[in-house]
């Protein structure tokens, strides 16, 4: 990453969601809900490989979220202050 980011956190109670929309005719959006916070990943009419390469990061670290998750929850773990 170069230059300046914005960083946002969003706490995911059992209220939040996380939806896939496929469309015949458009690029497919990706949403997630938390809080009163939509989020929408959209993508441009001509998608790149740089688009697919994003998409494939994303469902890497999101399996590897829920793998963290489960395991966190089968042991019990009780949530913890951020490091």
């Amino acid at each position: 990453m170069t230059g300046r980011a914005s960083a946002l956190s969003l706490p995911v109670d059992s209220r939040s969601r996380a939806e896939f929309r496929s469309y015949a005719r458009r690029t497919p959006v990706f949403t997630f809900t938390t809080g009163g916070v939509l989020v929408s990943l959209t993508l441009p009419e001509r998608v790149s490989a740089a688009h697919v390469e994003f998409a494939r990061s994303l469902a890497e670290h999101a399996a590897a979220y829920a793998v963290e998750v489960e395991r966190m929850y089968r042991n019990g773990a009780t949530r913890k202050a951020a490091a």
